[in-house]
């Protein structure tokens, strides 16, 4: 059974095990802003079911640790460049294609209904907006300039992907904005359905990012580095 490492800064544990993102938000533990606590310091501080925290956290770890491949399990690391792009491409970029535009659609019926009296919905709006435009040229690169190269083997690609890695941290500075403007997704007393569903499907986009970056930045793009 894989053990929690409790002695890690908290902002380590998910850039190591980002599967962690969603088990931290479900339980209102701040891996953003009190990135440097330690795991310990962090989750006794934020949330008063610790014990339960940690086993959720240890199971999210253990499942996250292997795929299934056809009949049989792998480590990400045991995928093949092809397999990766593969995974990459069918989950995660086929993700954002699907949500990012309901998303925007939806923050602007929020922002129309509820902005006068949740200012905080307009800075919200922008962030997530600059987010999307970024992302969507970004899944752009990655598809027709990167990963042709990647499945070829070609060894030069290594300033894009520098710059891929770099719109990789400001799209990571934009999802710890969003998760600070809405307090960690912490819905208002006056929150309607459609409020509810945007908050929801930005815990989603937080926690599958961390998923995607991982994949890329730490498995890889270390191939090519």
């Amino acid at each position: 059974m894989i053990k929690l490492d409790l002695s890690q800064t908290i902002g380590e544990s998910v850039t190591i095990n980002p599967e962690l993102v969603r088990v931290y938000m479900d339980y209102g533990v701040d891996f953003c802003c009190g990135g440097d606590r330690t795991v310990k310091e962090a989750i006794e501080r934020d949330t008063d079911e610790v014990e339960k925290l940690i086993a959720e956290a240890e199971k999210a770890m253990e499942q996250a640790s292997q795929f299934s491949v056809g009949s049989s399990s792998m480590k990400l690391s045991d995928f093949s460049t092809d397999q990766l792009i593969d995974r990459i491409v069918s989950q995660h970029h086929s993700y954002l294609k699907k949500e990012l535009p309901v998303i925007s659609e939806l923050m602007f019926t929020i922002l129309m209904v509820h902005g006068d009296n949740h200012p905080e919905l307009f800075e919200i709006h922008k962030v997530f907006g600059g987010l999307k435009t970024e992302l969507e040229g970004h899944l752009v690169k990655e598809e027709r300039m990167l990963f042709p190269k990647l499945r070829a083997n070609d060894a030069d690609c290594k300033a894009l992907i520098e710059e891929l890695e770099a719109e990789h941290d400001g799209a990571g500075d934009a999802l710890h904005q969003l998760t600070d403007l809405t307090d960690h997704f912490k819905l208002p007393e006056d929150a309607c359905t459609t409020y509810q569903v945007v908050y929801e499907k930005l815990k989603v986009l937080v926690a599958d990012m961390y998923m995607h970056v991982h994949t890329e930045n730490n498995v890889l793009f270390k191939r090519f580095a």
